[in-house]
């Protein structure tokens, strides 16, 4: 028997619910509520739900043992209460679930008068697999948790037992993060190819595939899963912002604007993604855009449950701030970014390149960057040209253009990188050999 769950739901037994994911709702008024605010109580945007329809659960998905749990952002019309659009903030990592469960939310209904948007978890869980301890689910859940910690070691110990009794794609969906965290690789790629030939209809692997192919310098591999992740699930928020990310990277700035502008459609409360557009917009020299986007992206919050999703909030925000010209707050997020996930070679590049390029003199040091971008280079085993970009940089803000010269003709021998990539290191590289330091004008 097969049995779905549609209120903070945990239900059954998915196992990211308790950890991941919660439901909470905008008023009339426009004043969010989270279950946070009501201690022990079920919020009251749940107790004003009038109707609900349980989604069904495809015969399709049941035999091919798809189970997972996805966010819905419904919009209602706040003087009948009826359901205007659901979108999928977080894919269940099947189209066929995820279409189940919005098809079945648009026939609900809450108390007229009372809320304007509600944000609620939908889990599918096959009930004939008891969530008892020590089974393939709950270990997978005890894994998500040690993940979420950082306790990387215990996380992969409890995947690996998951698997053992049973392999499904979340555990290797699952597992294959926490490889990459750790900086393994290959072992991450190859159970993220394992869980797409257990399920070729995973939205979320091949979307989480790509982000590690794009690590690897494997753009083109990376870009046609996330092609593959919408084509999937077309409402796939996070597969849009990813994605947007993507070709911001590769300085394709029309596409990365489109795709950021998708995600916040389909997500209007996501400052991140403002962050993100903000930045493009910036490099795109639309200041008026940039700007706009950088007043919402200010009022970003940075994740608590997870350290790296904090960390990259953090990198965001700070991106943000050098667009308003509050480099001292940029500077303290990115300071911060580094205290959170000090093994994240990311935070490095970050903060090296602000302190070698910041228009303002009093913020650049240009041996502290050196120091700080060599920990990236090393973190990356020198493997990751865009650190390396950094470190150029800094030797040459720290008046070592020898070392800059070096290091910028080494960040330009990457085979992966987009053209106008490659254009803009070899200005730099240009500058380095005519004894001058770059500055990163916003």
């Amino acid at each position: 028997m097969a049995l779905v769950t549609s209120e903070p739901v945990k239900a059954q037994s998915d196992p990211s619910s308790s950890i991941e994911l919660e439901s909470n709702a905008v008023d009339a008024k426009g004043i969010r509520h989270r279950p946070s605010d009501y201690g022990d109580k079920r919020g009251p945007w749940m107790l004003d739900r009038i109707k609900a329809v349980q989604p069904g659960y495809p015969v399709e998905a049941r035999a091919r043992h798809n189970q997972g749990t996805g966010v819905f952002r419904i919009t209602l019309d706040v003087n009948t209460g009826s359901v205007t659009s659901v979108v999928v903030v977080r894919s269940t990592g099947f189209s066929i679930l995820d279409d189940s469960a919005i098809t079945a939310i648009r026939l609900w209904r809450w108390r007229p008068g009372k809320w304007k948007e509600v944000e609620i978890p939908v889990a599918f869980t096959l009930g004939s697999r008891r969530h008892s301890a020590g089974s393939d689910e709950d270990l997978t859940s005890r894994g998500k948790a040690y993940y979420l910690k950082g306790d990387n070691a215990s996380a992969i110990e409890a995947f690996n037992e998951a698997i053992r009794l049973r392999p499904f794609v979340e555990a290797y969906i699952m597992r294959a993060s926490t490889y990459q965290a750790i900086g393994q690789r290959d072992k991450a790629l190859a159970d993220f190819n394992e869980a797409i030939r257990l399920d070729p209809k995973s939205a979320r692997a091949y979307c989480d595939r790509a982000i590690l192919e794009d690590l690897l310098s494997q753009p083109d591999k990376a870009l046609a899963d996330y092609n593959q992740a919408i084509h999937l699930a077309p409402d796939f928020q996070r597969a849009y912002f990813n994605r947007g990310a993507h070709f911001r990277d590769r300085r394709d700035y029309e596409h990365a604007v489109a795709d950021f502008t998708r995600a916040i459609q389909l997500m209007p409360n996501d400052v991140n993604t403002y962050g993100q557009r903000a930045y493009t917009y910036a490099r795109q020299g639309n200041h008026a855009g940039a700007l706009a986007d950088a007043n919402v992206a200010i009022k970003l919050k940075p994740d608590t449950r997870f350290y790296l999703w904090r960390a990259t909030d953090l990198r965001l925000r700070a991106e943000a701030y050098r667009i308003l010209g509050r480099a001292e707050l940029a500077m303290r997020d990115l300071r911060e970014s580094i205290h959170i996930a000090p093994n994240d070679p990311g935070a490095y590049y970050e903060l090296a390149w602000f302190l070698a390029t910041c228009p303002e003199d009093r913020f650049r040091n240009g041996s502290e960057a050196v120091s700080i971008a060599s920990k990236g280079c090393e973190m990356s085993h020198w493997e990751n040209s865009g650190v390396i970009d950094a470190l150029a940089v800094a030797h040459a803000e720290a008046g070592d253009f020898d070392q800059a010269v070096k290091r910028g003709k080494q960040a330009l021998n990457d085979s992966s990188l987009a053209p106008r990539e490659r254009e803009e290191r070899e200005k730099r590289l240009a500058l380095f050999q005519q004894r001058k330091s770059f500055r990163d004008e916003f």
